[in-house]
C-alpha cells in the first residue's frame, strides 16, 4: 500500500475492509499510513470484528476449505474439469481493487457487491461485463461462472448495505446494486444502457 494522502476517505476504507486479515498489524499499519482517519479505521474495525464473532464473515480459511472441499468432489465427479469455478477478485489487490473502481468510476459497494456474488449477472450490461472481467484480468465466461454461484458474505457489502447480508441471501439486479449504492440518477442510466 502507498501512503497517497489525497486517497479518498472510501478508496482508503474499502482498501482496508478487502484486506487478507483484520488484525492489529493491519489495523496499525493503516492508522500510521492515515492518522486523519483514525476514528473510522478503529469503527471499522470493530465492526468488522463483530461481524465476524457473530459469524456473519467468512474467512479466507473458510473461503480456501470451501474452495478445496469442491475440487476434491470435482475430481471425483464426472462433471468436466473445464467447468471449475475461478475466483477473479482471489488474487486481486485491495489498491487494484480501488483502481478498478475508478476506472470504471462506480462506489467501492459496487465492486464488493460483484466480489461477494450479490449481483445477478444476467442483469448487467455485457460491456460492464466484459470491463469488469478485463479489470480483474480475467475472462468473461470465468467472471459469468463465479457470478453464477450462490451469493457469499462479504463485510463490505454489509458496511455499504442498508441490510446486512446473510446466508440465505438473494440476488438482486446491477440497477438496485447501483441504487443501494447511491449511485447519481445519470451515472446509473450511463451503467445501465447497453453499448453496441
Amino acid at each position: 500500500m502507498t501512503d497517497n494522502r489525497n486517497d479518498s476517505t472510501e478508496d482508503i476504507l474499502l482498501a482496508f475492509v478487502v484486506e487478507q486479515a483484520h488484525d492489529k498489524a493491519t489495523l496499525d499499519r493503516y492508522l500510521q499510513l492515515y492518522p486523519h482517519l483514525s476514528g473510522e479505521l478503529i469503527d471499522l474495525s470493530l465492526d468488522l470484528r463483530l461481524q465476524r464473532a457473530a459469524g456473519e464473515i467468512t474467512t479466507p480459511a473458510d473461503e480456501t476449505w470451501v474452495e478445496a472441499s469442491l475440487a476434491a468432489f470435482r475430481a471425483t465427479s464426472p462433471v468436466q474439469a473445464s467447468t471449475a469455478v475461478v475466483d477473479p477478485f482471489a488474487n486481486v489487490s485491495s489498491q487494484e481493487l480501488v483502481s478498478l473502481r475508478r476506472a470504471l468510476d462506480v462506489p467501492s459497494g459496487v465492486i464488493q457487491g460483484f466480489s461477494s456474488r450479490l449481483v445477478d449477472i444476467a442483469s448487467v450490461p455485457a460491456w460492464f461485463v466484459d470491463a469488469l472481467a478485463r479489470g480483474l484480468q480475467s475472462t468473461v465466461d470465468d467472471l459469468r461462472r463465479f457470478m453464477a454461484a450462490p451469493p457469499r458474505l462479504a463485510s463490505s457489502v454489509s458496511y455499504k448495505a442498508d441490510d446486512a447480508p446473510s446466508a440465505d441471501q438473494k440476488k438482486i439486479t446491477f440497477e438496485d446494486l447501483l441504487k443501494q449504492c447511491k449511485v447519481p440518477d445519470e451515472r446509473r442510466r450511463q451503467l445501465l444502457a447497453s453499448r453496441e
